[in-house]
């Protein structure tokens, strides 16, 4: 026997004895490896969380805005000034399809720092919860922006200059019935706490609201079409007087405020997401819902005002209005017009505000935009026979990116 044969019989028998230990090994199977998926059904962006039919969408913003801000009428140096801003969001879009419908939950959180503020000396660093709300068929339940306006929700984010409008995010129960061909209703239970406008104007301080006995009551017709939208709202709030302001002041023979409101939506296909949209509200005792909180000048409060003759507290009434026409000029930049008036007025207290705001966004690449804008708000004040006159011009920049 040769050393060449040798070697190659010794070779087998360990082959042969290897494969014979290996077939008495117990047998192991590969855990499986997940892998993110993109879920295509909600849109793009959301991929599937690994282990569930849940689709996540997980998006964000930082804002750097620079903005100069004049009162003509003002001489002193804390209301002529420049002022910056920085914020930061971020959003979480989770959606699950069911047997009932959609399940739905989204929750965002805000943090600036050194806030913009109509003084020069206001800087803060704020950190807080913008929307946590849950969707389930029509049910609506959570932390979301008011049903009564629509505006201020889808639009209003166009410009940083003020107009006039809902515009809160409260805590809410709500429900939406959809009836076909665009129809729907809804009908919402807010928390009037979040849709008060304190009063504080009045000659006699210390006029505060009391406790919440009911919360507000919004409801909302809609109809949603491919050339644009509309819709009706109405509210019922409740406004009353702490315990102690009864003894001055006397028992009010009415705490019920309420408020009503529509929107007209047209959309502009000569443009890509060209659009016209006007709202328009009427409060009385229910300043809120005309966005009497955003005023540049003073405010007229939901009550607290003292009736010469009667001693009584009455309410304060008004209206407001807001335009926004739109679009995309070019596949790279965007040109916006926006203008609003408010009227609110008590015993003894008239404010009128007008603003007018225009801007244009240029995208520099995918998600970064840089857009200019300027603005001018007139107002008038008449308190107790005496006129004044105020005007603002404020010009800035925002820049933007987004995820």
């Amino acid at each position: 026997m040769t050393m060449k044969s040798l070697l190659l019989g010794a070779a087998a028998g360990i082959a042969t004895l290897g494969a014979a230990r290996a077939a008495d090994l117990p047998m192991t199977k590969a855990e499986p490896v997940e892998y993110v998926k993109v879920c295509s059904t909600f849109g793009p962006g959301f991929f599937y969380i690994p282990g569930t039919d849940t689709c996540l969408k997980i998006g964000g913003e930082i804002r750097a805005d620079y903005r100069a801000y004049g009162n003509t009428k003002h001489e002193t140096r804390d209301v002529n000034r420049v002022a910056f801003q920085g914020e930061g969001r971020i959003w979480f879009d989770a959606r699950t399809d069911t047997d009932w419908g959609l399940l739905r939950s989204y929750f965002q959180i805000n943090a600036d720092g050194y806030t913009y503020s109509k003084t020069g000396n206001g800087k803060s660093n704020n950190f807080a919860v913008d929307k946590a709300f849950i969707q389930f068929g029509g049910l609506t339940a959570g932390f979301a922006h008011s049903f009564f306006g629509y505006y201020d929700n889808f639009y209003g984010d166009t410009i940083f200059g003020p107009y006039y409008a809902e515009s809160s995010t409260v805590n809410l129960l709500a429900y939406t019935a959809q009836f076909g061909g665009g129809f729907s209703a809804t009908l919402s239970i807010e928390d009037g706490r979040e849709h008060r406008i304190q009063g504080s104007t009045i000659e006699n301080s210390g006029i505060f609201y009391g406790g919440q006995q009911y919360p507000d009551v919004v409801g909302v017709l809609a109809l949603d079409q491919s050339w644009g939208y509309l819709q009706a709202s109405g509210a019922i709030h409740q406004f009353r007087s702490s315990e102690a302001d009864l003894t001055d002041f006397g028992i009010r023979k009415n705490k019920v405020g309420w408020a009503a409101g529509g929107t007209a939506l047209l959309k502009i296909p000569y443009f890509d997401n060209g659009h016209f949209i006007v709202e328009g509200q009427y409060a009385d005792g229910a300043l809120e819902y005309l966005g009497a909180g955003n005023t540049e000048f003073g405010t007229v409060d939901d009550y607290g005002f003292k009736d010469a003759t009667t001693n009584a507290l009455k309410s304060g009434k008004g209206w407001s209005i807001v335009g926004e026409l739109g679009g995309n000029i070019t596949p790279v930049l965007g040109a916006n017009l926006v203008a609003s008036y408010i009227d609110t007025k008590a015993t003894g207290l008239k404010i009128q505000e007008a603003t007018v705001s225009a801007n244009l966004i240029y995208t520099v690449v995918k998600g970064f935009t840089v857009s200019p804008e300027i603005t001018y708000v007139w107002g008038k004040i008449k308190q107790d026979g005496i006129k004044t006159d105020e005007n603002v011009v404020e010009g800035g920049v925002r820049l933007k990116r987004t995820f």
